[in-house]
């Protein structure tokens, strides 16, 4: 089985700012479609999720990745800010670019009062509206608030990116790792909300770390959402070997190990295909 990756980043400095870069040495280069970690040749297919770029890059963003010599690529979630007033403007500018199927904005870092705003609601109802999906970005205590918001957009197809960020270090036992567990329950009981089994190797912080709860997130995930709205992300080249020594395989056999054979065929292709609308690709 190819698998489709529904979430992989490429970027090159030298094209377009990347300030956050200037803080992370080991990615501060180019990542570019041949970079990329196939697992070993089991990946073939990419969705690529915007990088946090400069936000006035947002469609040169867009347009750059469309132009790359990039055969698996199969659709491009572009960035957008929201709770400025000019969503509208900003989708129209996206418009004409056929890989383009969703748009994330910058939360995880941001302020909470954005999430809880009726501007960002109306911002999040109107991506449905375009016919957009909705890469939500977020930290495990933002999770409440992302849940407030996706009750008021029940059209608006909404994918949780990295499981919700939990809290590795913390443990699934204890308190905040609970409170994760609580919200996720939340999310997951909205049936237009999908989540991604991605980014567990950056949250964990290093290979030892990671050998220790790989899987297990994922499970919890799994069985919250059900794999029918769970989906397999990379997060290349941020959990890949180069930002935290881990390979993408190993990420890939730990979600396998997780899931059962119906499940797997669902997290290695089939929910991202429905959540992007690729089915006929």
């Amino acid at each position: 089985m190819t698998i489709l990756d529904s979430h992989v980043h490429v970027w090159d400095p030298r094209e377009i700012p990347h300030p956050w870069l200037d803080g992370a040495d080991v990615l501060n280069r180019p990542f570019l479609p041949q970079n990329i970690d196939t697992a070993d040749g089991r990946i073939g297919e990419w969705v690529f999720v915007e990088t946090d770029a400069d936000a006035a890059y947002a469609r040169t963003e867009a347009e750059w990745v469309a132009g790359l010599d990039w055969p698996g690529l199969r659709a491009i979630v572009a960035h957008a800010e929201f709770g400025r007033g000019d969503l509208e403007a900003q989708l129209d500018g996206l418009a004409d670019l056929p890989l383009v199927v969703g748009v994330r904005p910058s939360l995880q870092n941001g302020p909470d009062a954005l999430l809880a705003s009726d501007a960002f609601a109306s911002d999040l109802i109107r991506t449905g509206e375009r016919g957009l999906t909705f890469d939500a970005c977020v930290r495990w205590h933002q999770l409440d608030l992302l849940v407030a918001a996706a009750e008021r957009a029940p059209d608006t197809r909404i994918v949780l990116d990295h499981l919700g960020k939990p809290p590795v270090a913390e443990g699934l036992d204890s308190e905040a790792g609970a409170a994760w567990r609580a919200s996720l329950t939340r999310l997951a009981a909205l049936p237009h909300v999908f989540v991604k089994c991605s980014g567990l190797p950056a949250e964990a912080g290093s290979a030892a770390a990671f050998a220790q709860v790989a899987g297990v997130y994922d499970r919890v995930a799994l069985d919250a959402f059900g794999a029918d709205r769970a989906m397999f992300g990379g997060d290349w080249p941020v959990s890949g070997a180069e930002g935290f020594g881990i390979p993408l395989a190993r990420a890939v056999d730990a979600l396998r190990a997780a899931s059962s054979r119906a499940e797997w065929a669902r997290l290695a292709g089939d929910s991202a295909r429905e959540f992007y609308g690729l089915a006929n690709i």
